[in-house]
């Protein structure tokens, strides 16, 4: 008996010692909730002491919205044993929230429970960053969405409430080919995993693309239970395409009509300059109609390099350089110092691989513009530009900003076009800002937008590192 009764005391104690060194938090608790006995562990979970512990009712440390589930467990544990945990939030001594995981179990003597805890913050939290920006849906066998996180619910527009319990069909596009989907359903189905981009539309109208995965779901007996879904939107990705595209098809068109017009208006021309040069021989210099033999001379003088203009513009061959930029501003602002204020703000490692010479004609082009501004408005002091270049991921942005006077709301939308001008004839015939936004889109693969306000206006482009 004596033997037994050691035994026991050795058994008691080496159950006692496992339970210490649980890594979970192990308690016995009242119906109440109150401690009776704590392990080492749940001390640093809660933050509280052992002794601090004992004097406290588990309760008192849960949050308000978990209280009273986490009663009704109790009540529930005694009648039905399988209903034995949840998760829920704690506040510790340090007033931190803590995640646990509870499992309760109602010990032999029906009078007391053992209470397991686990700390599942960490879990909790990933779980929360991948539900907020994670685009994800997960469905039965039957395509019938169970869940989805909060990023699809933002991407498509839909609540969770409005999702659940339909399938993908409430935002797939009536353009989306029916091929595509048997093919993606039979793949799933045989326990394929399905990648491939789909078009979509959101709860309001809008279109959207996403790259797609889908994967089946198994259970412990190797069933399928259901499908999981990972989506990138590429909406973005493909709409810059699509502009890529569209520039190199006005690029094709532009090229065979400038070629065109210069094979058919090139020997017109030459007959005209011609004729006038010959005419104006036989007539007085001081003439009325020899000034006007003059002009048509300049205006067919005009129309011709205007045509090497766009000529050169768009049958440009040039080698990609690395270019250093801010020493090349540096360099180029030096033949226009004495008429204006430069200010530049570059980092001295700046680089970009592109075509140098095309970057000098938008550089001086916008130069030039500033400063024809400038003179127009009769300014005599403070004309400044001030240009500033930095990168941002895989673009350089370069602004360039002046106080040449701003440009009136109206013309905003104009400035780009060609020949659209607000200067007198003799500055130009409004080609300059044109070529400097054709070379920007079609030659340097980059946008440029422009802003005024008052009497001042900044031009930012957005240049490629690598093109």
């Amino acid at each position: 008996m004596g033997s037994d009764l050691e035994k026991l005391k050795n058994t008691n104690y080496e159950l006692k010692e496992i339970i210490n060194n649980s890594w979970d938090g192990i308690a016995i608790i009242d119906f109440k909730s109150k401690f009776l006995y704590v392990n080492d562990a749940l001390s640093p979970i809660l933050g509280y002491t052992s002794l601090e512990l004992l004097s406290l009712n588990f309760v008192d440390l849960v949050n308000e919205s978990y209280k009273i589930s986490f009663l009704q467990l109790l009540k529930n544990n005694m009648i039905n044993s399988y209903d034995t945990d949840m998760n829920l939030v704690c506040t510790r001594k340090d007033k931190k929230p803590i995640y646990l995981k509870v499992t309760v179990s109602l010990m032999l003597n029906k009078k007391l429970f053992v209470l397991n805890t686990k700390d599942i913050t960490k879990q909790i939290s990933d779980d929360q960053i991948l539900n907020e920006y994670v685009i994800s849906s997960h469905t039965d066998k039957f395509g019938f969405i169970t869940e989805v996180s909060d990023a699809f619910c933002k991407l498509t527009g839909y609540s969770k409430s409005e999702l659940l319990g339909r399938s993908h069909a409430v935002i797939q596009h009536e353009d989306s080919p029916k091929e595509l989907f048997e093919d993606l359903w039979s793949s799933i189905k045989s326990g394929k995993e399905w990648t491939g981009k789909i078009k979509n539309v959101k709860k309001n109208n809008d279109i959207f693309w996403v790259d797609l995965k889908i994967k089946p779901i198994y259970n412990k007996y190797g069933d399928i239970t259901g499908f999981t879904a990972l989506m990138f939107d590429i909406t973005h990705t493909l709409e810059q395409s699509e502009k890529l595209l569209v520039q190199d098809n006005k690029l094709n068109i532009m090229t065979d009509t400038i070629r065109t017009i210069s094979h058919e208006w090139r020997q017109p021309l030459n007959t005209i300059s011609i004729i006038a040069q010959k005419l104006s021989l036989d007539i007085d210099d001081n003439g009325p109609f020899y000034e006007g033999l003059k002009k048509i001379n300049e205006s067919v003088k005009t129309l011709s390099n205007t045509i090497e203009e766009f000529k050169s513009l768009i049958e440009f061959e040039g080698q990609k350089e690395v270019v250093e930029l801010k020493k090349l501003f540096e360099t180029l602002i030096k033949p226009y110092k004495r008429v204006v204020n430069f200010e530049i703000i570059c980092d001295e490692t700046l680089i970009l691989e592109t075509y140098q010479d095309r970057l000098v004609t938008v550089f001086n082009n916008l130069v030039q513009n500033s400063i024809e501004a400038m003179q127009k408005n009769m300014m005599e002091d403070n004309k400044r530009i001030f240009i500033e270049v930095k990168k941002i991921n895989d673009f350089v942005a370069l602004s360039f900003h002046d106080n040449a006077g701003g440009i009136p709301k109206h013309n905003i939308s104009k400035i780009f076009e060609p020949y659209f001008s607000t200067k007198d004839e003799k500055h130009g015939v409004g080609l300059g800002l044109y070529i400097v936004k054709s070379i920007i889109e079609m030659h340097l693969k980059g946008t440029i937008e422009v802003n005024s306000v008052s009497n001042e206006t900044t031009i930012k482009i957005k240049l490629p590192i690598i093109i």
